[in-house]
């Protein structure tokens, strides 16, 4: 039989080992292989098993999944969860499993999965369908970070073949999910219906499968080292990159560093298709154009030759505050706070708001009041962050634009309390 890759010596944390653990032949293979590891005894083992309640029989599958794993000397916890309606339902329960198994990790624990050759050969089949690039059709990493611990899949080098002629050597009768055998469900058709077809036709099939998977791992690992250099020549500030230097790129070099971008800011990449959609928005836009990605995490914008990255939702369009006590006021939204340095309260209440209509101002030194959006532009203020800024009035009237702009009397007022206001934001400042 194969060994465990990565073996358990290797795998990281110090905290419990989490068998993600439904009964099925994989998983059952993966418990009964690991108590035979002398090593695994130093952390405690338990397994995890998750119950979507999708059919009559998931109580009664639970039930079998503690019985089973009682009998290899391992306690059993059972989750039940519910699966949004809406979208393909295995992505559903794939989504809700997930976030079940990251609710019942603690700091350090390590999650295994029973996924095996077969299934890394079918997830690189599904995607390539799917027109994934090098980072998706790489397949199942063997380990990564996951909720408060990682995630391990140990058995990558065990084909479907192996498992089954270990649980007959061992006498070991799985659960037996009836979903699986539904060929409604993709993986389930690919692996059935389109990977003995193929395997007909080319034997070797799935070791070539495998080889093209590893191969891309290798492809991608080297784009997005190459991608992080692209990005920190281009990078102006954490979340605005300059455009200059990238008309030359091919279309798919500047995908890589966008979505290198988005993760560094620990944000999903946008779904490839949007990108590409957005690249050739680029090329085309005129000067006064400002072509717009948005997806369901966050929105990258184009202005003056830049690339501006905000993570959603964004900013609340209208409020305001009373600013009575405390030395920090909390905005609304992603704004940030306010925070007054020197004094343990405003010496006078300011009220804090969003941007009006038709503002103009006169900034302390200045000898006319001029339109609030012109300001901002000539300080190279992103049009869609403008009115995100923070005004502050005194008794009516207008005197502080964020830590920026302060008129005369905000000024004289700061001053004869030696206070000092700062705003603390991720927003852009300008120049």
């Amino acid at each position: 039989m194969p060994e465990l890759n990565p073996p358990p010596r290797q795998w990281p944390g110090n905290g419990r080992v989490i068998i993600a653990f439904s009964g099925g032949p994989d998983s059952l293979c993966l418990l009964h292989r690991l108590q035979a590891e002398e090593c695994t005894r130093s952390r405690s083992i338990t397994c995890l098993h998750i119950d979507h309640g999708l059919d009559d029989g998931s109580r009664e599958r639970a039930d079998e999944a503690i019985r089973l794993a009682q009998a290899a000397g391992s306690d059993c916890h059972v989750m039940r969860i519910e699966v949004a309606p809406g979208g393909s339902p295995e992505a559903s329960a794939r989504r809700a499993r997930y976030d079940a198994i990251d609710a019942f990790m603690q700091v350090d624990d390590v999650v295994l999965t029973g996924h095996h050759a077969d299934d890394q050969a079918e997830t690189v089949l599904m995607r390539l369908l799917r027109g994934a690039g090098p980072s998706g059709l790489r397949g199942i990493p063997r380990q990564r970070r996951f909720g408060p611990g990682w995630i391990v899949r140990p058995m990558l080098d065990w084909t479907r073949a192996d498992i089954e002629r270990f649980l007959r050597e061992h006498e070991l009768s799985p659960v037996q999910d009836p979903a699986n055998d539904s060929l409604e469900i993709d993986r389930n058709f690919v692996g059935q219906q389109l990977m003995p077809i193929i395997r007909r036709r080319w034997a070797g099939a799935g070791r070539a499968i495998l080889r093209s998977g590893r191969l891309c791992h290798g492809a991608a690992e080297t784009l997005a080292e190459l991608a992080a250099e692209d990005l920190d020549r281009q990078t102006i500030q954490p979340t605005c990159v300059r455009l200059a230097g990238t008309r030359h790129w091919n279309p798919f070099r500047l995908g890589e560093m966008l979505r290198h971008w988005c993760h560094r800011q620990e944000l999903p990449a946008p779904p490839g298709r949007r990108i590409e959609a957005f690249i050739e928005q680029l090329e085309r836009a005129s000067a006064d154009r400002q072509p717009t990605l948005a997806w369901e995490d966050g929105v990258i914008r184009m202005w003056r030759e830049r690339l501006w990255l905000q993570a959603l939702p964004e900013s609340p369009r209208e409020w305001a505050l009373e600013w009575h006590r405390g030395q920090t006021l909390d905005l609304p939204g992603d704004i940030g706070r306010l925070e007054l340095s020197g004094i343990e309260h405003p010496p006078s209440p300011l009220q804090v708001r969003s941007a009006q209509p038709g503002e103009v101002f006169k900034p302390s030194g200045h000898l006319h009041h001029r339109p609030v959006t012109q300001l901002m532009a000539e300080h190279d203020i992103p049009p869609w962050q403008r009115e995100c800024w923070p005004r502050l009035y005194l008794d009516g009237c207008l005197v502080g634009i964020g830590d920026i702009w302060h008129s005369a009397e905000l000024e004289r007022w700061l001053a004869s309390a030696n206070a000092r206001l700062r705003w603390l934001t991720s927003l852009n400042k300008g120049c």
